[in-house]
């Protein structure tokens, strides 16, 4: 009866830490919706890939967003025909690449700059990769199809737009299409993106929330001792907690019997993958691409984090 009680309190403590941030991300994926035209995304990024892929890397010093909200953002700029290589490696990076984050990391290390570059390092390595594989691929190619709910509020927006005129939600036409009813637009579509993604997120969180509580500890102490298995069991606890990124560096910080890089691991694998995530990667991508962005940050984080930790980074 005691593991239930914690069970669903954590299960709780999850959702209710996650959907602040779920419901933030999809209020600026709102905002980019109905604020922001394609052609102005479209300006601000360059037409070679390699900086296409830079800018994505990047783009989340200026508009941070933790791992529980990034996926709604990435949905819409892809929607907004933003290219894949700058919208997926800003969804694996801006968790980190973000003031928010770094700073938290910084004061739960001590000022430890080093840390910091270490974590970074983890985290754009994969996210460039993933930027550089899908190539030329088009918003299309990646994403599944249109949400069902997502589809409804635009016919539902279309039936009380007058006839012979597109009236947009970002129109800017002087025809009358005034600024209540953009604000009612961001409020449907950050409701309707919220809703989306909800359900994937309680999901993500009840069965984090089973391993928390079931996992037994002596499992993973028994890890500590090797490098190859310190760097695989926090990698493998940081899925399974599913910890906000703006909060996993003071937990990874409290591992103290483990060496440094596999703390580093713990922060750098859990804001790309975890419980929460990935039942969001499955239903809003290609099964091809949702497994590729599970597999490519894991396998990345701890072959990078092996080699480091072999080469004598503790």
């Amino acid at each position: 009866m005691q593991d239930l009680v914690i069970f669903a309190t954590a299960a709780s403590a999850i959702v209710l830490e996650a959907a602040p941030f779920l419901l933030l991300g999809s209020l600026i994926g709102a905002l980019i919706e109905v604020l922001v035209s394609e052609q102005a995304l479209l300006r601000c990024i360059p037409k070679n890939a390699l900086g296409q892929v830079a800018v994505g890397l990047f783009a989340g010093m200026l508009l941070p967003t933790c791992e529980c909200g990034i996926v709604p953002v990435a949905r819409r700029l892809l929607l907004k025909n933003v290219p894949p290589r700058t919208a997926i490696p800003y969804m694996m990076a801006a968790p980190v690449v973000n003031p928010v984050v770094i700073a938290s990391t910084l004061f739960a290390f001590q000022g430890d700059l080093s840390i910091i570059a270490l974590r970074l390092l983890l985290v754009l390595v994969p996210a460039t990769a993933l930027g550089l594989a899908l190539g030329d691929a088009r918003p299309a190619d990646v994403l599944r199809q249109r949400p069902t709910d997502l589809k409804k509020y635009d016919a539902a927006e279309a039936a009380h737009l007058p006839s012979g005129h597109d009236h947009g939600p970002g129109c800017a036409c002087g025809c009358g299409h005034h600024d209540h009813n953009k604000l009612l637009a961001i409020l449907r579509h950050t409701a309707a993106e919220f809703l989306s993604m909800a359900r994937f997120l309680v999901f993500g969180g009840v069965v984090a929330a089973a391993f928390k509580t079931f996992l037994p500890p002596e499992i993973l102490a028994a890890f500590a001792g090797s490098p190859a298995l310190a760097i695989a069991g926090l990698m493998l606890l940081a899925v399974l907690l599913s910890i906000c990124s703006e909060a996993d560096a003071f937990v990874a910080a409290s591992f103290g019997s483990f060496p440094a890089m596999a703390k580093i691991a713990f922060m750098a694998v859990g804001a790309m993958v975890d419980l929460k995530l990935i039942p969001l990667f499955l239903a809003v991508f290609r099964r091809r691409v949702a497994l590729a962005l599970i597999a490519a940050p894991i396998v990345a984080v701890y072959a990078v984090s092996l080699a480091l930790a072999l080469g004598g980074v503790r």
